[in-house]
């Protein structure tokens, strides 16, 4: 039987559906790379920079790791390992850090998030459960975490980037629980049968779980406008299927109270789609030039760049389109790669395209805010012009979430959502690579790579500048379809 590693045991306390797959039914196609585990990878190498020791390898699978391990420890060991591994029964681990004090070793599992999250302690427990199962005498256990405070002051000086806290006190309260638990996974995965779990939140928390699409497969042709969308349903969602209800079409309407609930069930119910005219009224009133604006950011966890902190998020691009006094409409855009960090170049092309005067139009003027906001503060010489783009910030999101719903929305107001029932081609789903933010983001890392195939780099780039194009485009067509307006 396959040994309960760590990452099984983690799986499992998210759904053991998820686990049973995992040992019984593994994904045979390749695993999307997520940015939440790149920059893992990059703060684990940053914090094994930050102090010598030995390294086990963990290239030729978990026993030769457990074996080098071994060989390590009876040789006298070393006062920092990384990456050791070990077993204890069917349990087997890779730990992130075991550092020596006295006759005793402090664990140290190494995590690129803020602070310390619920999901950390189990995880941390279960290894602590198999070092001293494997005999090492672990004291003391803590979480290296990024330190949000940290400043990068000089280029590959990330002493202080990590900071440890200490989580003995709740390991300890929990290993018994932890030991139940995994003599339960144990017993669970050795069976033939796949456990009946419904899909719930746990699919997607605290992390997204692989199998979703298997999951959502095996319970058939869904609903055409499920219970889900209604905007923050919790609890009533909960009711609803408790009574039988699926479809929301099929919900009485007096069962719902809320006045946005009420409005996407109507529109679900009739076709019809919700315009609520007098909400758009100033939009009709806003004078031209106007300018449409969407940047695309990227906060790492180790940061590169001098004077920033970890996670800030600093562009890498921007589109705008701009509307003239005759109404003509105009494309500028921008994508820094090896000049990403030169963010006066990038902010001297933006404020040389945006008009001076006249709207500029966003969705989720919070967001375009704070990374104008950040620009203005670190380039002093554009400040002034950065600033005066910021005061004409005209959110579309509020408006389009008070004065329209279509039922194909499925109760979000995401303007991937809203575009395509305004216009279908402007569907995000027709773009190539880059649909969304993450995969903008990955690709942005990739082309940052020295080297690499000249023809996927140029694929990223038109996939890049496409994306964010159609971003202002939809601005475009979303304020002329809300202000009442010929599309084209």
């Amino acid at each position: 039987m396959a040994w309960l590693t760590k990452s099984r045991f983690t799986a499992g306390l998210q759904c053991v559906k998820r686990l049973w797959f995992e040992v019984n039914q593994p994904l045979t196609e390749p695993r999307i790379e997520r940015l939440a585990l790149l920059q893992g990878r990059e703060f684990d190498e940053a914090v094994r920079g930050l102090a010598p020791g030995r390294t086990i390898s963990r290239d030729k699978g978990m026993p030769a790791a457990i074996a080098e391990t071994t060989a390590v420890l009876r040789a006298g060991g070393a006062p920092l390992l990384y990456q050791p591994a070990f077993r204890s029964g069917d349990l087997a681990v890779i730990a992130d850090i075991l550092r020596r004090r006295g006759q005793s070793y402090d664990l140290i599992e190494v995590k690129a998030s803020t602070t310390v999250k619920d999901e950390h302690i189990p995880d941390a427990a279960f290894q602590t459960l198999v070092l001293r199962g494997a005999g090492m005498p672990v004291s003391s256990v803590f979480i290296g975490h990024v330190d949000n405070r940290f400043v990068l002051k000089r280029p590959g000086d990330y002493a202080g980037l990590a900071i440890e806290e200490n989580i003995t006190r709740e390991v300890e309260a929990s290993l018994q629980r932890i030991a139940d638990t995994a003599s339960q996974h144990l017993a669970l995965v050795a069976t033939p049968h796949v456990p009946d779990i419904d899909m719930g939140a746990q699919c997607t928390k605290p992390y997204p779980c692989p199998f979703i699409a298997r999951c959502t497969a095996e319970r058939g042709e869904p609903p055409e406008y499920p219970l889900e969308s209604l905007p923050r349903g919790g609890k009533l969602i909960e009711s609803l299927r408790a009574e039988g209800y699926e479809d929301l079409r099929h919900v009485p309407a007096d069962r719902l109270s809320n006045e946005n609930h009420r409005r996407v069930h109507a529109a679900a119910v009739s076709g019809v789609a919700f315009f609520d005219a007098a909400a758009t009224a100033e939009l009709r009133s806003l004078p031209l030039p106007r300018a449409y604006l969407d940047f695309e950011t990227i906060g790492r966890a180790v940061p590169e760049i001098l004077g920033t902190r970890p996670y800030e998020q600093w562009p890498f691009q921007w589109s705008v389109h701009v509307e003239d006094a005759t109404g003509s409409v105009r494309h500028h855009d921008y994508l820094a790669i090896e000049s990403f960090g030169d963010f006066s170049q990038l902010a001297a092309a933006l404020v040389a395209v945006i008009p001076k005067t006249g709207p500029v139009f966003v969705y989720n003027a919070t967001f375009e805010r704070g990374v104008l906001e950040r620009l203005a503060e670190r380039l002093p010489e554009h400040a002034a012009a950065l600033d005066s783009v910021r005061d004409r910030l005209y959110d579309l999101w509020p408006v389009a979430k008070d004065a329209y719903y279509h039922r194909d929305m499925q109760g979000s107001w995401s303007i991937k959502d809203v575009l395509p029932t305004i216009a279908p081609e402007l569907s995000y789903e027709g773009l190539d690579d880059v649909r969304e933010g993450e995969a903008a983001q990955l690709a942005f890392l990739e082309l940052r790579k020295p080297g690499g195939d000249p023809v996927r780099r140029e694929q990223h780039v038109k996939a890049l500048r496409a994306y964010c194009s159609r971003d202002t485009w939809g601005l475009v067509v979303l304020r002329r379809f809300l202000a009442g307006e010929p599309l084209t």
